[in-house]
């Protein structure tokens, strides 16, 4: 009898280990796979192969720009913050906004051109825009206003009005600065606070009619970059800058990368729901913008949310037709659904099947909701995270910091 006690205890213990080696290999592999998925995010954008016409935009001025620095530099004092995150701060000055980058706090991805040290490492946002946006002292058109140039010259991108490298102040660390055109218009979100006051755009089908053009003019600047083997991979309200009341351009281009790259195919980028096409993500991250922008531009959720679940306004059947066919989205289809669903038609008396059936996938009978619950599911469907804050932990980037890669990408 007494060795019965001994075999339960004997076998407690080989439980607990084999339960031990089970949870060392599970976090072994999220730490590889974590690091791996990390590697691939932070690894160059490759801009050797750069479209045709782009990149004689990157070249930089000399006697013009540093004048221009300088006056910016000088004038430090008079430098109003808009906003600061872990990257770095963003200010504005005049007509201008300069955007600072802090080292340290994540990677820089691309190498520098021209710098003293070989293989110093920049700004990915600044490589975009300079060859997206262009130099604004080396660009025809430059006598513009920037306004103007940001929706003329620049075919929906941010110009660049200048970038350098210096310290803010006596003694600290030299930082990369990035400054583009102060657009009075704001951001999609800041259009979205303006015109619900608009006593003429009342309802969401107003607010579609007026604004859809402008949309598919930018579904024609996002097919531009997609033509020339790129993303924007972090298309969101903030980054859609308003330039004027008929042109909005795409800014923030820190997250550029060319088609094939690693992080497309990442743990990080699967785990956010992202479409394995990035084209494809771009183009249904920008559908979700518009549609969070006729959301806020109401200042009616209820008749929104009820609107864009039914599926029989033409916004809805915009999006629940795009979403249905999400994993092949471009620009072209979305423009040819667009053309279909114009705002100007009736509603539908029926949601047509296809939209039925996604709109059934998604929701139950909305008889059944409470709104508190549509509005939860309405947010679910228009949801754009793209964080990365479990490969951090599991990574254990904290201690190990985050793997950098030995590539430049220029």
């Amino acid at each position: 009898m007494p060795r019965v006690p001994r075999l339960f205890f004997h076998l407690r213990w080989r439980i607990a280990l084999v339960l031990f080696v089970t949870a060392v290999c599970y976090q072994q592999h999220r730490f590889y796979v974590s690091r791996e998925s990390l590697a691939a995010k932070y690894s160059p954008t490759n801009f050797e192969a750069v479209h045709r016409g782009l990149s004689s935009r990157s070249k930089k001025p000399d006697v013009d720009d540093t004048h221009f620095r300088d006056h910016i530099l000088s004038q430090r004092e008079h430098w109003q913050t808009l906003g600061k995150g872990w990257e770095g701060k963003v200010f504005s000055y005049k007509t201008s906004v300069i955007k600072t980058y802090t080292s340290g706090r994540s990677p820089f991805r691309n190498c520098a051109p021209d710098t003293e040290n070989a293989g110093e490492k920049w700004p990915t946002e600044i490589a975009a825009s300079l060859r997206f946006g262009g130099h604004k002292h080396n660009t025809p058109g430059s006598e513009l206003t920037d306004d103007d140039y940001a929706s003329t010259a620049l075919h929906g991108f941010l110009p660049v009005k200048s970038y350098f490298k210096a310290a803010v102040s006596e003694g600290q660390e030299a930082e990369w600065h990035l400054v583009t055109p102060l657009l009075k218009g704001g951001t999609l979100k800041d259009l979205a606070k303006k015109v619900a006051h608009n006593p003429k755009l009342t309802k969401t089908r107003d607010m579609d009619a007026y604004f859809r053009p402008i949309f598919e003019n930018l579904l024609g600047d996002i097919q531009r970059l997609h033509d020339a083997k790129y993303c924007h991979d972090d298309i969101k309200p903030d980054n859609v800058f308003i330039a004027n009341r008929t042109d909005w351009v795409l800014g923030d281009l820190g997250n550029l990368r060319h088609l094939s790259h690693p992080y497309h195919s990442s743990k990080i980028w699967a785990d956010n729901n992202q479409l394995s096409d990035c084209r494809a993500n771009d183009i249904m991250r920008l559908l979700k913008s518009y549609m969070h922008f006729l959301k806020q531009s109401t200042n009616d959720d209820k008749a929104f949310n009820d609107a864009f679940m039914e599926g029989k306004e033409p916004f809805s059947r915009l999006f629940w037709m795009a979403s249905k066919d999400a994993p092949d989205m471009s620009a072209a289809i979305l423009r040819r659904i667009s053309m279909a669903e114009y705002p100007e038609q009736p509603a539908k008396m029926e949601a047509a099947e296809e939209i039925a059936v996604s709109v059934k996938d998604h929701a139950f009978s909305g008889w059944f909701f409470k709104q508190s619950s549509l509005n939860k599911e309405v947010k679910r469907m228009l949801e754009m995270k793209l964080g990365d804050k479990s490969a951090r932990w599991w990574g254990m980037v904290g201690i190990f910091g985050i793997p950098e890669s030995g590539g430049c990408g220029f």
